[in-house]
């Protein structure tokens, strides 16, 4: 198996040799196996924070950003060992690791990473209002891991299969056999409330509006108010450029038609997902007077008012 690190340093390198930084800035290489994992934490709202095993034999590259930093831990589908998660601020494209040592355990983060490009910083230091965890308190992180399964993915089936193909697909430019292939995963995993998602970003880009918008109400549906599981499948795109011009023809159709709700909900998501969080506070507030999109733009909207209420937090500290 070959895989790419970054698209701007295509390098070949073995699939079982993993590269990292580590906390002196080296740039390391190490052998490993399937059953090889570490552990990699990114911060939520408020001071909370997520920790999930990362088996990086089985890691390509991050598609999905979680906008509410929230990722379903219990998930075992090898497609998302594959296919990784960010946070809700979006740190980069596919970067590597920095190791942070503490206590008996170390753990992994991609906090240094400041508008695509790495800044080293101190492990222990905020970074773009990110609080790292306390490493004094690693004990307490042990313990609620402790209570995760410590087993790697499941083995392959057939949705991640079509999530594979899926996901090369749309790397082509080829969004109508990308979309194809997301449905026939979410038909084969009809419990799985991230597929969805990855389905309507492939509708989105082959500019299928009203089919898109269907599928991000029934996705925004499931969506627990609790958690705000909301996720963008923003690094499914090989160049942010594709998906900025194809969000700037979205934005010309909503100008043009203001009366569509469905363009209006579909234009605030992608606004939200590629942080421009002012700006899809208008097409959402627009498609919340929709009795058929209110729902889901009320759930758009919160999440919204959590992300400018944590960043308001953080420019006071």
């Amino acid at each position: 198996m070959v895989y790419h690190d970054r698209p701007n340093e295509v390098r070949h390198v073995n699939h079982s040799e993993y590269v990292y930084v580590d906390r002196s800035h080296r740039l390391c290489h190490r052998t490993i196996w399937p059953g090889y994992r570490f552990l990699l934490y990114y911060g939520g709202w408020g001071n909370g924070f997520t920790f999930r095993y990362v088996y990086p034999y089985y890691h390509r590259k991050y598609v999905f950003v979680s906008l509410g930093g929230y990722w379903p831990a219990w998930y075992r589908y090898r497609r998302y060992y594959w296919y990784g998660c960010h946070p809700y601020s979006w740190y980069g494209y596919y970067p590597l690791a920095r190791e942070v040592p503490a206590d008996t355990y170390n753990y992994y983060t991609y906090n240094y990473y400041t508008n695509g490009s790495a800044v080293a910083v101190d492990p222990y230091q905020a970074a773009d209002g990110i609080r790292p965890v306390d490493h004094t308190t690693f004990a307490d992180v042990r313990e609620k891991l402790a209570q995760q399964a410590a087993e790697g993915p499941d083995a392959e089936n057939l949705a991640d299969s079509y999530f594979e193909g899926a996901v090369k697909a749309f790397e082509t430019g080829d969004y109508g056999s990308a979309a194809d292939m997301f449905a026939r995963a979410i038909d084969l995993a009809p419990d799985d409330m991230v597929l969805p998602f990855a389905y309507c970003q492939a509708l989105f880009a082959n500019e299928k509006y009203p089919e898109a918008a269907e599928l991000l109400r029934a996705a925004l549906a499931k969506v627990l108010p609790e958690e705000e599981g909301v996720f963008y499948p923003r690094g499914l795109y090989p160049d942010d450029d594709v998906l900025f011009e194809q969000i700037e023809r979205l934005a010309e159709r909503a100008d043009l038609y203001s009366f569509d709700a469905d363009l209006q909900l579909l234009l605030g998501y992608h606004l939200l997902g590629i942080g421009r969080i002012e700006e899809a506070a208008k097409p959402l507030q627009l498609a919340s007077q929709d009795l058929q999109n209110s729902a889901s733009a009320a759930v758009l909207l919160g999440l919204l008012e959590k992300i400018r209420t944590q960043k308001a937090e953080d420019n006071e500290q």
